[in-house]
This record gives C-alpha cells, sequence and structure tokens, in this order.
C-alpha cells in the first residue's frame, strides 16, 4: 500500500513540517508532528515512519561542501543537491543582477519590453519554417534531430536556410551576421539574469554556428585583412573555432599570388633600382656599379635585384655568399637561393 502511495506524497511539504518538527520550540514541535502524521497516513505511513522517508528520497542528506580546493561537486539524483544548487545558482544570479542592472535596463528600454526581448524575429522565424521538413522527434530523453544532426547544420539544412538568406562569400559579411545573432542572444541572456540558456531559436542556431564555421575555415580570405580577422575571430572564441590549416592555406595561397606578379629573377627581368642606373654588359665590373648605395635598398625587390647584379659582375661570381648578402643587405640564406636560381635557368 505504500508504494502505491509513495509518489502522490508531497515530501517537499513533509520536509518543511518536519524540520518544524525536529527545530522548533516545544508548541511548534508538536503541532508539525500532527500535521506530518495528518499528511502520511492516507499514503500507508505513521510518524514514526517520516525520517526514514525522508532520508530514503535524499531529504535528510547533508548539503554538498566545497572540497579543499574550493569546488563543491552536486549530485543531481539527490534532492538536497539538487536544492542547494538551485539555492547556489539563484544567488549567482542575484549577485549579477545587483552588478549589471544598467545593462539589464539598457536592453529592456531598447527593445520596449521584457517580452519583446525574447519574442521570435522574422528570421527567426523564417529560419524555422524551412528546415521544420527535415526535424525528427527525439525518443525518450532523447534530442529531436534535423536531418539527423542536431548541434551543427547538414548539408540539406544549409541549402534550405540559404533559401531564405544566401550565405555570405566575404569573410567580413560573414562576421557582420554572425555578431547580429551573437548580439540577439547577448541581449536575451543579459535580461535573463545571465541564465546561459539556449535563446536563438534553432534555425537560428544553425545558420549562426555555420556562419562560424564559414568564418573560421570555409571562406577563402581575399587579403592579409581577411587573414586578420579570421585569425582574431578564432582567438576570441577560445577554441571553439581554431583551424589554424585555414590560416596557413591563406597566406601560401595570398603569398604565391603575390610572387606570380613579381618580375622573374632568373631571368634579370628585374627594374633598375630607383636612383641606380641599370648596369650593362661592358661596364658591370666598374665600382660604382656593384651595388646600389644602401639608402635605396629599402624594399624587398630592391635587395634581390641587388644580389642578381652582383653576381653578375666578375667580381660577383669570386665572392662569397656571406659577402654577396651582407652587399645586399639580404640573408645568405637568400642569396644562395637566388644563386641557385638563376644557375638552374643559364
Amino acid at each position: 500500500m505504500a508504494g502505491q502511495h509513495k509518489n502522490k506524497l508531497n515530501l517537499d511539504r513533509l520536509a518543511k513540517i518536519w524540520a518544524l518538527a525536529e527545530r522548533g520550540d516545544a508548541g511548534e514541535q508538536a503541532a508539525a508532528r500532527n500535521r506530518a502524521e495528518a499528511l502520511v497516513k492516507p499514503h500507508g505511513y505513521t510518524v514514526a515512519d517520516v525520517p526514514d522517508l525522508l532520508l530514503t528520497e535524499g531529504y535528510l542528506d547533508d548539503e554538498p561542501q566545497p572540497s579543499a580546493g574550493g569546488f563543491t561537486f552536486y549530485d543531481m539524483s539527490n534532492p538536497a543537491h539538487q536544492r542547494a544548487y538551485a539555492r547556489a545558482e539563484e544567488k549567482k544570479r542575484a549577485a549579477w543582477r545587483m552588478a549589471n542592472r544598467a545593462k539589464m535596463d539598457e536592453v529592456l528600454a531598447r527593445y520596449g519590453s521584457e517580452e519583446a526581448v525574447f519574442a521570435p524575429t522574422a528570421e527567426e522565424q523564417a529560419y524555422d519554417a524551412v528546415i521544420e521538413p527535415f526535424r525528427k522527434a527525439g525518443g525518450p530523453g532523447k534530442c529531436d534531430t534535423w536531418d539527423g544532426e542536431h548541434f551543427s547544420p547538414s548539408v540539406r539544412v544549409r541549402a534550405a536556410l540559404a533559401s531564405v538568406k544566401p550565405w555570405p562569400d566575404t569573410i567580413p559579411d560573414a562576421i557582420a551576421e554572425y555578431e547580429y545573432w551573437k548580439k540577439l542572444y547577448d541581449d536575451r541572456n543579459i535580461a535573463d539574469s545571465n541564465s546561459q540558456h539556449n535563446y536563438l531559436s534553432r534555425g537560428a542556431d544553425f545558420r549562426h554556428w555555420a556562419l562560424g564555421d564559414l568564418i573560421n575555415k570555409e571562406i577563402e580570405a581575399r587579403n592579409i585583412s581577411d587573414v586578420i580577422i579570421r585569425l582574431r575571430f578564432q582567438e576570441a572564441s577560445q577554441g571553439t573555432y581554431n583551424d589554424s590549416d585555414a590560416i596557413l592555406r591563406d597566406l601560401e595561397r595570398l603569398h604565391a599570388a603575390e610572387n606570380s606578379q613579381r618580375p622573374d629573377l632568373a631571368f634579370g627581368d628585374i627594374p633598375p633600382d630607383r636612383g641606380a642606373p641599370a648596369a650593362s654588359a661592358e661596364n658591370q665590373g666598374e665600382p660604382e656599379n656593384r651595388a646600389t648605395p644602401p639608402s635605396n635598398l629599402d624594399t624587398a625587390t630592391k635587395r634581390r635585384a641587388e644580389v642578381v647584379r652582383i653576381l653578375r659582375t666578375q667580381e660577383g661570381t669570386r665572392m662569397s655568399l656571406r659577402q654577396v648578402a651582407g652587399m645586399a643587405r639580404v640573408s645568405p640564406t637568400t642569396a644562395g637561393s637566388i644563386k641557385k636560381r638563376m644557375a638552374a635557368n643559364a
């Protein structure tokens, strides 16, 4: 009989009454015991059963205590720990509200009301609608999925989202839309006392997630500015987005594109340095043409050209790479590489 009625017994109410029965004054204790007996009797228990009943359900367990390192472990299968955790979280939220009241007021003033902060936007409704055909309800204890995915959108879900709004094709445009969704999330989180729940709709969350991937690794950087934006985005994500290979691919591709537009040093197609006459076949060995004055070697292109110019002189052919490098203000490795290319194409 007791087993049949146990789940219907209001244990929270019983625990509160029993606390008075154990810690109240004499009059309160007697009244509390009578109330406790009246509460449990219809369920097949006596007042003598109350301590064991509450202990079995975790109501008389000790609350969690911080470890030596200051960390408190909560056993969420224990009702006493559940209540302690809820109190601790509410205390954190209250402290956060006190420290961030100006932020909360600003958000509410901007939207007009708390209801407006959390009202689904037109974009959220549109994105939710186009992904609904991919939704599959999860079983007991399981989450719903969309085309088999729960966190990141599949290829087909991405295509559906693009039917509402095309995906951006530059990193700055992707950043702008990503920040829009992040701002909406932050506003809702502020209005909810920093509870850090999932505040975007499912479709918007998929969109936000995919935008992060586009910025992190998928969109090609057009220039060094894009690479810097990508790297700063990765750093700010604190490990969520950290595809360093994408940065390397960008730099290698941009470097190759830059080199393809430079004159081919191996064929001697090098413009003369500003302020220095081009060396001819007849006067290459003359001292005044052996090197451009150091003040004019102010770019990498000029320094490489100077290496070629020196190596083409009779004196330069007898010099060590270190000497050539010193005159042209480059590294011996660079001087050696240029010499090899000239030899290969001679």
